[in-house]
């Protein structure tokens, strides 16, 4: 959640899990969270979006994000990463 609110725009919000290992992410209006997981895979960075987990068109600016695994500098440097794609999704 710290790396989150380090790198990206303003305007996200995460939503604290209270178990597990996933962060609900809504991104500010207007980024589309499909558009953000195909930039994303052109840089070998994998994340949910939203509109996969409904069958109505919902969660457009949502991305689900999985922070199972040890954290290390190349998390943070995808995090980043992430967080340049949608600042310029905007």
């Amino acid at each position: 959640m710290d790396a989150v609110a380090r790198h990206f725009p303003a305007g996200t919000r995460v939503t604290r899990p209270k178990g597990g290992y996933f962060l609900w992410v809504e991104l500010p209006d207007g980024v589309d969270a499909l558009a953000v997981h195909r930039a994303a895979l052109t840089r070998a960075i994998s994340v949910a979006p939203g509109p996969i987990f409904s069958p109505q068109p919902a969660f457009a600016n949502c991305l689900r994000l999985n922070y199972g695994h040890l954290w290390d500098a190349r998390a943070e440097d995808a995090v980043a990463t992430l967080g340049q794609i949608i600042a310029a999704a905007r």
